[in-house]
């Protein structure tokens, strides 16, 4: 009994040890770099986002480093490659569309070629939340593999400060976002999100991280086999057009307005949007801001949609306009650029074939803002 006692000690004496060794190294920094894709199995076409994990083979993944180790945009640029990112949310990612169908796909495939000899190829790094700041972070690290031109979608719901930080993406994120608003002071009503605690940090804390970790990668043999990363369900229930007979807005968290019945400037979160600016223009990339389509009501006396009362949107798309203006921003308002008939399951979201026919239009706009023809 003594001896099994003696044993028992020691193994939680071990345990401990290489709970307080995990806490001081911290080596989820290292694994969300380490990933099987792009060697072993191919990298992924789009961020690893599914609500059935064993049907997609795919989970919700919430490290932007394991994201981005995951995705073809990490391999090596080809010399003849002009580099497109996306960035944007679940209308960029292509949420109820196949891989091959979303915004980024559709401008690969139309072969594009610049006077150069360059080939235009897109790389989807769409995620599906509705916030700027999750955007400003994807931009961070797509700047670091030699992008040609970035495209930024964003719609009204993005640039909601009180919504910003309601994702688990961006509470993994914290310490960054932390850095962020020591430098640049954010208007984010959320901040700061409570800090991990000591035990967060040891490998109990961290064991499901961990575990997800280990099950992304596992899921990399069956991904590549079968190219499936979105279980999209047989019935889609369709975005509504009955509208509700009144003009508030809709919003996860209450909006504050400076002045009644308008929204100006310093409601929204283009603060965020300034820095990544800032950024594509320091590194040298070209970025094209968009307002991305929605669905319109164009009987509905008050509303455009679900989402928009028409004063909201309409004062929205006017302070847009003012600030790329006065900021010399690349910037396309491509609010109706598909018509209300091609919208699936919400007001943002596209039909295949709607897909493909505004990406054509994107590019062409995004390219003609941004690439001097010799």
């Amino acid at each position: 009994m003594g001896q099994l006692i003696r044993i028992g000690l020691k193994a939680v004496a071990l345990f401990l040890i290489f709970n307080l060794i995990w806490l001081a190294a911290q080596p989820m920094t290292f694994l969300n770099r380490l990933t099987v894709y792009n060697g072993l199995v191919p990298g992924r076409e789009r961020f690893p986002f599914a609500e059935y994990p064993a049907e997609s083979y795919a989970l919700t993944v919430n490290s932007l480093d394991q994201i981005f180790a995951a995705h073809i945009v990490s391999r090596p640029k080809a010399a003849d490659e002009f580099r497109v990112l996306h960035i944007g949310d679940s209308g960029v990612w292509g949420y109820l569309l196949e891989p091959d169908q979303s915004q980024a796909a559709c401008i690969t495939r139309q072969r594009l070629t610049l006077p150069d000899g360059r080939r235009v190829v897109a790389y989807n790094l769409g995620y599906p939340t509705l916030t700027a700041i999750k955007d400003l972070l994807i931009l961070r690290r797509g700047l670091q593999h030699q992008p040609d031109l970035v495209i930024w979608s964003i719609t009204l719901a993005s640039l909601y400060p009180a919504d910003q930080l309601d994702f688990p993406l961006l509470h993994a994120a914290r310490d960054e976002i932390a850095a962020l608003q020591a430098e640049y002071a954010f208007n984010l009503p959320q901040w700061p999100l409570p800090a991990p605690e000591a035990f967060a940090r040891t490998f109990i804390g961290q064991r499901r991280q961990v575990a997800d970790w280990l099950r992304h990668q596992l899921y990399g043999p069956a991904w590549a086999a079968t190219r499936i990363d979105h279980r999209i369900p047989k019935f889609v229930a369709p975005h509504p057009v009955n509208l509700d007979p009144n003009d508030g807005l809709l919003s996860v968290n209450v909006v504050n307005l400076r002045e009644p019945g308008r929204f100006t400037a310093p409601d929204l979160a283009l603060d965020v949007v300034r820095v990544g600016m800032e950024w594509a223009k320091s590194a040298g990339v070209p970025l094209v801001l968009v307002n991305a389509p929605m669905y319109r009501n164009d009987s509905h006396p008050l509303r455009y949609n679900t989402y928009y009362p028409r004063w909201a949107y309409d004062s929205y798309r006017e302070v847009m306009a003012a600030e790329a203006a006065r900021e010399g921003w690349p910037y396309r308002d491509l609010w109706d650029a598909a018509p209300p008939d091609a919208f699936t399951d919400t007001d943002f979201h596209l039909t295949a074939t709607a897909n493909c026919a505004y990406a054509e239009r994107l590019i062409r706009e995004s390219l003609a803002a941004t690439v001097r023809k010799d």
